[in-house]
Order: C-alpha cells, then sequence, then structure tokens
C-alpha cells in the first residue's frame, strides 16, 4: 500500500523534509543557547547589583575590552573630570525618550583616563542643530561609581552642536586616539547622575522570547512531518481505490464542427 514511497519523487519529497527539519532543530537549539546567554547575564546583573564597588584598575585595563564577566560590575575611581573634551552621544532612549548621553573623559589618579557616561539629557526642543542644556561636571578631584559597559563598534561619524562634539557610537578605541592618553577599554555608567540628568537604568533582568521561539522551531520541525504523513496517506488511500470505484473522467464535447469531421 505505501510501496509508492519509495519512488524517486517521494524519497527525494521525504529528503527534503528531513533537511528542513534538521534547519528548524538547529534554529531552536540556538535560541535555548541564546536563553542560556540571558541568564548568565541576569546573573551577572543581579550579583554586580548587590556587590561592593572595586577600584577600576582592578577591572579594567588599557590593551582590551573586559570580559563577558566583567560586565556590569560596579567600580569606582578618583580624579578628575575633563570638561574640555566632553562628548555627546546621539540617538539614546530612556523609558522610551530620545536625547543624548553625556559622556566625559575621567582622569584617574594613576595617570589612565577612564571613559564615563554622567548621565542621560532630554535633546534640545530646538531641533538637532541646537545643544542641549547639560550640567557641567564638578571641578576638582572627585571619586565616581558606576557600572562597566562594553565598548561599542562602529564609526563614531563625529559631528558638532554647539560647544560639544557628537558621537554616535561609545567606540573606546577611537576616543582613545583622540584623547593622547591611556584609556580603560571599557567605560562606565554612573550608577546616580547628577542634577540636571537622568541616571541610565539598570539592564532588565528579563528572560525574553527565546523560550518561546525555540518552541514554535521545534513544532515547525514536528509539523514537517505530520505534513509528509498527512500527505502520503492520501495518496495511499487514493491507490487503494479499485479503478471501477473511481469517479468517471468527464470530458466536454468538442463543439467545433471543423474538428467533428
Amino acid at each position: 500500500m505505501y510501496r509508492f514511497l519509495f519512488r524517486p519523487k517521494w524519497l527525494l519529497f521525504f529528503a527534503g523534509c528531513v533537511a528542513l527539519a534538521v534547519v528548524f532543530v538547529n534554529l531552536g537549539l540556538w535560541q535555548l543557547d541564546r536563553l542560556d546567554q540571558r541568564h548568565a547575564q541576569n546573573d551577572r546583573v543581579r550579583a554586580a547589583r548587590n556587590a561592593e564597588p572595586e577600584p577600576v584598575a582592578d577591572v579594567l585595563t588599557t590593551d582590551r575590552a573586559p570580559a563577558k564577566q566583567q560586565l556590569f560590575r560596579r567600580v569606582e575611581a578618583t580624579g578628575r573630570y575633563d570638561a574640555e573634551h566632553e562628548y555627546l552621544v546621539r540617538s539614546r532612549t530612556v523609558r522610551d525618550r530620545a536625547g543624548l548621553l553625556v559622556l566625559t573623559p575621567f582622569a584617574t589618579i594613576d595617570g589612565k583616563t577612564l571613559l564615563v557616561v554622567r548621565g542621560w539629557v532630554a535633546a534640545s526642543p530646538r531641533g538637532a542643530r541646537a545643544a542641549p542644556e547639560v550640567p557641567e561636571p564638578p571641578s576638582g578631584e572627585v571619586t565616581v561609581v558606576g557600572r562597566v559597559r562594553a565598548p561599542e563598534s562602529g564609526a563614531t561619524a563625529e559631528t558638532r552642536v554647539g560647544r560639544y562634539r557628537t558621537v554616535k557610537q561609545i567606540n573606546v578605541a577611537t576616543l582613545a586616539r583622540e584623547l593622547d592618553e591611556p584609556t580603560y577599554r571599557g567605560y562606565v555608567e554612573l550608577i546616580e547622575a547628577p542634577d540636571g540628568l537622568v541616571a541610565i537604568p539598570d539592564p532588565p533582568v528579563e528572560e525574553g522570547p527565546h523560550l518561546a521561539y525555540a518552541v514554535q522551531w521545534f513544532l515547525f520541525a514536528g509539523l514537517l512531518f505530520v505534513g509528509y504523513w498527512i500527505y502520503a496517506r492520501r495518496e495511499a488511500q487514493q491507490h487503494a481505490i479499485p479503478l471501477d470505484e473511481q469517479e468517471p473522467v468527464v470530458t466536454e464535447p468538442d463543439s467545433d464542427p471543423a474538428n467533428q469531421r
């Protein structure tokens, strides 16, 4: 009854289902791996929120970006802000509001520069070509506490708005070359922003849609074989009907007299 499954057309059909199922299963496994990565990140965020700040020199270096296990850790540094080389980072959203990050170099007492996001500021109501109102960083020696973030990739696309230089990405390597100072290869976000700026919220601790996506891909893989079985069963039932019980094929007579000669 099912010997037709060994015909080349059906073997090719089955091989296509298997190939697609392998692709779907691997996509599901990839989503589960993304879920594991999210769990690891959430664990780091929770641990960092409860940990005491560490000296920045114990966490960051000037020759390589921070490792995954160092991200979101709280660090502290003592030094002076370099207000002359302050940047604004464009197109950043906080609580669904568009604005800019205020990125200020911080000369630490150990002789290295740390890039510090002091906070977020709303864009100027006068438009993108106008500089927002940004409070000056404190003068003199201060101690800052912030969470470690990884440097961003891509071109900085630097422009100027008022007295500020604006960048699109916090590409630490590029900015370090402009500053021409030994610079830590990560940056930090202040835990508490100064008056006039909004603190950057902690990253959300949530699993995201990865588990749902994984289940969907596994279901798609299973549905391939369900569809194959339904199609094969219908084909088998059709082959099982005797010829004298099959519905006759009715053809319309040719109405052209020339073709009836």
